[in-house]
């Protein structure tokens, strides 16, 4: 099938197995990494990846909705602790149930109502995660008289199992963040306050892929890794151990234009040549997920061994600027990853042109772009 895409990302599974492995061992042996696996695992394939972490010991997994969840468990990982990081619909939580996807709590109403589907499924021992509101004011529930009402929920609620208490930094990213130290103090006491009630969930974490790179004090029984799964840090590349960059998305040339200059190219002359310039035409676009503000930024990529900037995009093609490069049709073009000649374009380098990472990128490919899994005993 494979040969029929115009473009392909080709996932490394034994990189993203060694990844994990790596964040792992530099953890202290109370915690655990936590691969969190939403957006079809940031574009790489939710189920290869999920089955090549859980085959290399990572026993718990993050996703964003129960329908990822499913996907899990209806690809074979039915001993997997499986859970939700944010809200769920109410007419969800009898799947969740019943497929026990662990499910986070941030209300009294949520508790409540399910307990009930608990109960009326025989399910006992529902794991929940309670998210303490810090500073990122998405969902959660404050420490003090919010997180009171939650607790008094969950006393009334004995279907349910606290398993674990998390909240998540606003800027993880930024090394020595006084707002991140702050959300941290404010997490401590929501879990102070858990405890003195007498509810005492085994896995507290905060720490996402950029605060457990510096924020060593944060980083409690568990921490849940996203971005370091795929790529190093776009800060402080190499520092933190041998993390490996997992995924390569390429196309080809399929056309050469040679424009005036002052001739424009691309919807409404997105555009224009300041001098004689060659356009390699290739074949993807926006609607495969290349975005357009790359363009915009005149992001490298490789053409062959050498880089060039892209120049405008249309929905299914994009044009680059080869003046001052061989290019023929059929070259290779190379959005991130490396390249045959063994020359590597950073997905975070290309991201930070517009402010983002390198995982916002892979996040965006659409099912019009072929996935290649390598290694772990997994073929396309």
């Amino acid at each position: 099938m494979n040969a029929y895409y115009n473009s392909l990302l080709q996932v490394d599974l034994n990189k993203i197995s060694t990844n994990w492995k790596t964040i792992q061992s530099a953890l202290p042996d109370h915690c655990q990494c936590i691969p969190v696996l939403k957006g079809n695992a940031y574009g790489a394939g939710l189920v290869p990846v999920a089955k090549a972490l859980y085959a290399s010991g990572a026993s718990f997994l993050a996703v964003a909705q129960v329908s990822e969840g499913i996907l899990l468990r209806s690809a074979g990982l039915k001993d997997a602790e499986v859970f939700v990081l944010g809200g769920v619909p109410q007419p969800l939580l009898a799947a969740a149930v019943s497929h026990r996807i662990g499910l986070t709590l941030f209300s009294a109403a949520t508790a409540y109502a399910l307990e009930a589907e608990c109960a009326r499924q025989q399910v006992n021992a529902f794991p929940v995660q309670i998210k303490i509101e810090t500073g990122l004011h998405r969902n959660g529930v404050l420490p003090g008289e919010e997180l009171d009402e939650l607790i008094e929920a969950l006393r009334n609620c004995p279907h349910l199992k606290a398993a674990g208490a998390f909240s998540h930094f606003a800027e993880g990213e930024v090394y020595g963040s006084p707002l991140t130290m702050r959300q941290f103090a404010k997490f401590q006491r929501g879990v102070a306050q858990l405890k003195a009630a007498g509810i005492c969930p085994p896995l507290l974490h905060i720490c996402n892929s950029g605060a457990s790179e510096w924020f060593d004090a944060a980083i409690c029984t568990g921490v849940r890794i996203g971005r370091r799964l795929y790529m190093d840090s776009q800060k402080h590349p190499g520092e933190h151990g041998a993390i490996a960059e997992a995924c390569c998305w390429q196309s080809s040339v399929t056309n050469l234009r040679t424009l005036a200059p002052g001739e424009t190219l691309g919807y409404d002359g997105a555009w224009t040549a300041p001098r004689a310039t060659r356009v390699a035409v290739v074949c993807v676009g926006y609607a495969d997920g290349l975005c357009p503000q790359l363009a915009d930024a005149h992001a490298p990529v490789l053409v062959g061994d050498c880089r060039a900037p892209l120049l405008s995009t249309c929905m299914d093609q994009c044009f680059v600027d080869v003046t001052d490069i061989p290019c023929q049709i059929g070259d290779v073009v190379t959005f991130f990853g490396e390249s045959a000649g063994g020359v590597h374009l950073s997905a975070q380098e290309v991201a930070g042109l517009i402010g983002d990472e390198g995982v916002f990128l892979t996040s965006l490919l659409t099912a019009r772009v072929g996935r290649i899994y390598l290694g772990l005993g997994t073929s396309a």
